[in-house]
């Protein structure tokens, strides 16, 4: 499985701090996008890191944790979709891929990697994008939200909608979007993104 880092934004959320969150140490001694390098196994790929040129210096400090990698420096801000895009060009074909945000605390890593083996396994066998959704334990309109249904067939949540930002309390059948993503690299899948 091929990690890829999403480590771009704008950093506004902790203004006037003076760098963006997945910079900050606030779970532990290490920048969030450090703990978000560190959770990736050995038995991972090289990751590919994609963020903004701005953001060089700041990337480039951590990385020293990893012998191999590839990073994506955006001249621009070419948001979400587009950075995931080009990340996918330069994976092999049909190589899975696993999207991480940088700025994410994950407290349970056994479960996560059991979630993500599974998500490379239903991903690689239905040529699917597998997202990773959270069940609120409270309403935030901070957060985008996944309307989702358990299909007991497939033993998983198919998606049904996503909804951006609401300003209103969703039904109980939807989750926090982790923006987390686990998908083939393959072209059928790319033109869905």
């Amino acid at each position: 499985m091929r990690p890829v880092i999403l480590c771009g934004g704008s950093g506004s959320r902790l203004w006037p701090l003076s760098k963006p969150k997945q910079f900050q140490k606030i779970f532990s001694q290490n920048t969030m996008f450090h703990n978000t390098l560190l959770r990736l196994k050995s038995d991972y790929m090289p990751p590919i890191i994609a963020t903004n040129i701005q953001y060089e210096s700041l990337v480039m400090e951590e990385l020293h944790a990893l012998q191999e990698y590839k990073v994506i420096f955006e001249p621009v801000k070419i948001g979400t979709a587009a950075a995931i895009l080009i990340a996918a060009l330069l994976c092999n074909e049909n190589e899975t891929m696993l999207i991480l945000p940088s700025d994410h605390f994950i407290g349970d890593l056994n479960s996560f990697y059991a979630s993500t083996q599974k998500a490379s396994k239903l991903a690689s066998e239905t040529n699917s994008i597998v997202t990773f959704g959270v069940k609120p334990h409270e309403f935030n309109s901070e957060y985008g939200y996944i309307n989702a249904v358990y299909d007991q067939k497939e033993k998983c949540h198919i998606v049904k909608d996503f909804t951006e930002k609401p300003e209103r309390k969703l039904s109980n059948d939807h989750y926090w979007n982790s923006g987390i993503f686990v998908f083939r690299g393959c072209p059928e899948t790319s033109k869905r993104l």
